[in-house]
């Protein structure tokens, strides 16, 4: 659980760690996160954050064309394998929010890849269609609770040096998440998508196969995989720095902050538009 993320952390550094995988998006607040990345910085460890969407290569090739097309608009809509039924379950397993949990993976593609900050938005436009954006609320009687969160959400950030990119992130949005980029007419030139048919098929014979395991890290297992291989073969080779990262496609504690910045910035804008849309 992110909530004890930065109990762990500690428990970690106390115990003489010089290197931590910190499972996105690393803490609940940016506050924390800011302290978990003083603490570590104190001590020289080196604390990498559990980003595994940027390994995958239908991220990495739209990256790629998008950085080759002048004025490209890059579309990154990632996907969920919940169903709509189990959305209460969700919505309160993961409280610090869709913004701060799945669409942070996202954030991170912008971030790192396209050094997105939160203080360089120009303009910020939210999909208000039901289809794209919808914000629900769900009560837990055993718990006393009451929680407002978003199903699904999307939208565009235009930034001051002329940057286009969008994100969409859907809970239910099913098994195949994908990047679109296209010119600055808007014309579609590549679309990329995280499985092909027949690893859609193989993925759900696993989830099938296996009911206990979250359907997510079945999901993006190879992901998973990829992004715990390069750490490693950075910590052993040496070759951990900033640099070295940047480079792999890994984000640091420092870009972690940024992308919860991003992610707080995000939510207070979309809260702003839907809940005015909503009469909330």
């Amino acid at each position: 659980r992110t909530s004890e993320n930065p109990k762990f952390f500690r428990e970690c550094l106390g115990l003489g760690a010089t290197h931590i995988y910190l499972e996105a998006p690393g803490a609940p607040t940016v506050s924390q996160l800011r302290e978990m990345k003083t603490l570590a910085d104190t001590r020289g460890v080196r604390v990498y954050m559990g980003y595994q969407t940027l390994a995958a290569k239908y991220v990495e090739n739209a990256v790629a064309l998008s950085r080759s097309i002048p004025n490209s608009h890059v579309f990154f809509c990632h996907n969920d394998t919940n169903q709509s039924a189990d959305l209460h379950k969700i919505f309160f397993r993961y409280p610090e929010g869709l913004l701060r949990s799945m669409a942070s993976y996202d954030l991170a593609i912008l971030v790192s890849q396209y050094k997105v900050t939160a203080n360089l938005i120009e303009k910020f436009k939210v999909n208000t269609n039901r289809l794209f954006s919808e914000r629900k609320t769900f009560r837990n009687n055993a718990q006393g609770k009451e929680l407002t969160d978003y199903s699904r959400v999307a939208f565009k950030i235009t930034t001051k040096k002329g940057q286009h990119v969008s994100v969409m992130a859907d809970r239910c949005g099913g098994l195949v998440s994908f990047a679109v980029v296209k010119n600055h007419k808007g014309e579609e030139i590549r679309r990329f998508e995280s499985h092909d048919q027949s690893e859609v098929s193989d993925v759900r014979r696993q989830i099938k196969e296996d009911k206990e395991m979250n359907r997510q890290f079945i999901v993006q297992a190879d992901d998973f995989l990829e992004l715990k291989r390069r750490i490693v073969t950075g910590i052993l080779s040496g070759k951990d720095d900033g640099r070295a990262l940047e480079l792999m496609n890994v984000v640091g504690i420092g870009e972690g902050i940024d992308v919860l910045i991003l992610a707080d910035y995000c939510t207070k804008e979309i809260d702003a538009v839907l809940k005015a849309g909503d009469g909330g």
